[in-house]
């Protein structure tokens, strides 16, 4: 006896496409009776509807499918799932047996496996889908405070860049360095340090709006990409991440007294007063680095803004 789905797992949804009634009937009760859930549609443009509202585990087509117009956007719409398509064919050789005997033909045993064999590609697929977001995850967030690292901050630059060029909106880069963040590690250890520098990730990524991307630069650096911002809402952006920094009590578990920190921050900003005004990228980041570096020869939790020519 071919065993059934359990009651304590969700049955695997099979959609059968034929325009025979009678195919699809007797389709459908084989499934039920194997466990499954079916459903069933005349043609590719009725599948398509069907997979549109409630994408199914598996599609099922009895015989060579003289498939509609509608197939290229089912197709489409079956890759963009990943669900596989199971056809089911006359054994090689008997090319004039009828699609009601190629049913006949298959045992409900062998309409299991290839059911179970289509379900198991899914899966596999399913994993592979969820690894490479993983890896894509991985390879544009910093793992220790989750913000975007810098190679996904110098794709979006560029995209920034582009966007502010063709509707002359401004575009504001900001560069945060925690002053003296050196001691804290020789002071206390890595691990506080690794604490203040998940504490300063949350400060600025709550200081910012929704819209601004924020991502770790190097080390203790943070850079900010302020959308839409000229100098003057850059800077008062840069100055309530600083006194948001400045208020924070930052957890040191080997002293009962909390470490205090500042920020140095330069900000590079670029108001493109027309399309012959434009800037790139590198030039942009380059002039933020400059501001920083300018910022922090004159003293800790210091502000120096440059604006692009």
């Amino acid at each position: 006896m071919v065993s059934q789905t359990t009651a304590s797992s969700p049955a695997a949804m099979v959609l059968v496409v034929d325009p025979d009634p009678s195919n699809q009937r007797t389709l459908r009760d084989r499934l039920l009776r194997l466990g499954y859930s079916a459903r069933s549609a005349d043609d590719d443009a009725s599948a398509l509807d069907i997979v549109s509202a409630t994408p199914p585990d598996v599609v099922l087509i009895p015989g060579q499918a003289d498939h509609s117009k509608g197939w290229p956007e089912l197709q489409k719409q079956l890759d963009n799932w990943g669900i596989p398509v199971l056809k089911l064919s006359a054994r090689a050789g008997n090319t004039d047996t009828s699609l009601a005997d190629i049913i006949e033909q298959i045992s409900d045993g062998d309409l299991k496996l290839r059911v179970e064999s289509a379900l198991s590609s899914r899966s596999l697929l399913k994993a592979l889908v969820v690894e490479n977001a993983r890896l894509e995850a991985e390879r544009l967030h910093d793992p220790l405070t989750g913000l975007f690292n810098r190679r996904y901050v110098m794709i979006r630059v560029e995209e920034e860049v582009r966007r502010s060029l063709r509707h002359a909106y401004p575009l504001s880069c900001m560069l945060i360095d925690i002053d003296n963040f050196a001691d804290i590690n020789d002071n206390w250890g890595h691990p506080v340090g690794d604490g203040v520098l998940r504490d300063v990730a949350h400060i600025v990524t709550r200081t910012m709006r929704s819209t601004d991307i924020v991502c770790r630069y190097r080390d203790d650096e943070f850079l900010v990409l302020l959308t839409d911002t000229d100098a003057t809402g850059a800077q008062i952006a840069a100055n309530r991440m600083r006194d948001a920094m400045a208020a924070h009590d930052f957890f040191n578990r080997d002293s009962g007294d909390p470490v205090k920190l500042t920020a140095s921050t330069g900000v590079a900003y670029w108001e493109p007063a027309d399309k012959k005004n434009a800037t790139w990228e590198p030039q942009l980041i380059a002039l933020a680095e400059r501001a920083l570096r300018a910022a922090k020869m004159s003293g800790p939790n210091r502000l120096v803004m440059l604006q692009t020519s």
